[in-house]
């Protein structure tokens, strides 16, 4: 019979512990590169939505002279919101990161002449991407006004606050530059982007 050298017995506890190191750095990087990823694709994936259902909207409403408030299964019944876009039994339409989808009825156009949408629930990064993606290049585009908002809650209390930005405010005038963006989107808790359209 054969006598094993030490040199042959096989690996050390200090190699053991160097390989189990170097997987768990490798892990770790892979987590995180995952998790950017796929923060991205719910950016992307939420921009689209956006434009889908306002080009939903307007050709639903093309022959209408005034716009009506939507709930969410009226939106999904109209084919404005998929089914994956569809939360809490149809009472709720819900964007990539799990906020609802709000559709309201603007007057900056005048008496229910314009439509909004709105996304909650954004983090920092997706609300300040979705402020400053190109939304329309003029008034021409349809796009009336963007409100960018969060909220946020002191003491128990929940407070949405918002800034409106307008094709012809010289305080706040649209496009939004991103350094407004950002500082607004990163007041509080959650972000949120309002689109109004005629």
């Amino acid at each position: 019979m054969k006598r094993l050298d030490s040199h042959e017995a096989g690996r050390s506890m200090v190699e053991m512990l160097g390989v189990l190191a170097i997987v768990g750095v490798l892990s770790v990087g892979g987590i995180a590169g995952y998790s950017q990823a796929m923060s991205k694709f719910k950016i992307t994936k939420a921009m689209d939505q956006v434009q889908t259902i306002i080009t939903n909207v307007r050709t639903l409403y093309a022959s209408q002279r005034t716009y009506t408030p939507l709930t969410a299964n009226q939106a999904y019944a109209m084919g404005i919101l998929t089914e994956e876009s569809l939360g809490d039994g149809g009472t709720k339409g819900l964007n990539p990161f799990g906020g609802e989808i709000i559709f309201g009825v603007g007057n900056s156009a005048g008496a229910n002449r314009s439509f909004t949408i709105q996304y909650g629930g954004l983090t920092p990064e997706a609300c300040v991407k979705m402020a400053t993606a190109d939304w329309g290049a003029d008034q021409s585009s349809g796009l009336l006004s963007m409100t960018v908002g969060y909220t946020t809650s002191d003491d128990g209390e929940v407070a949405s606050k918002g800034t409106k930005f307008t094709w012809t405010e010289e305080a706040n005038p649209l496009p939004i530059t991103l350094d407004r963006a950002a500082s607004i989107c990163s007041e509080g808790k959650s972000g949120s982007v309002t689109w109004e359209y005629r």
